[in-house]
């Protein structure tokens, strides 16, 4: 995601047969996911029904999915096929912007250097107190 999202559910749809996914699993935040990541714990994971008209939704624990940036979504098992299709994944959630900052690169002077701050004229002045 381009931001931050709070997901809410998910639905997913796929054929009407064995081809249509029987399990997922979410993994939030993980930028560079591979298939050897997915032994580790998911964040949740859903047993599906056949779902041919995306009408499902199957909730998200709220808390554990409140700031998502990158969501994968690693379908484990089907209905008993080689192949699995998958026709529709929805998200439900909300955004909001990231805000990102930039690297600051500051430099703090504990004591003035003169030779730093270079004035044009200094006028003497002196001022006597009777």
């Amino acid at each position: 995601f381009t931001g931050s999202v709070k997901l809410k559910g998910i639905i997913i749809s796929g054929e009407d047969d064995e081809t249509h996914p029987a399990e997922v699993r979410l993994y939030k935040n993980i930028p560079h996911m591979s298939f050897d990541d997915t032994g580790r714990e998911p964040e949740q994971a859903f047993r599906l029904n056949r779902d041919p008209l995306a009408e499902l939704e199957y909730p998200t624990k709220i808390a554990r999915f409140s700031s998502v940036h990158h969501l994968s979504i690693h379908v484990s098992k089907n209905f008993g096929s080689e192949t699995t299709r998958v026709y529709y994944i929805g998200l439900r959630g909300e955004y909001s912007e990231a805000y990102r900052h930039e690297v600051t690169i500051c430099n703090y002077e504990a004591a003035a250097n003169p030779a730093d701050h270079k004035v044009e004229s200094i006028i003497p002045q002196t001022n006597f107190i009777s």
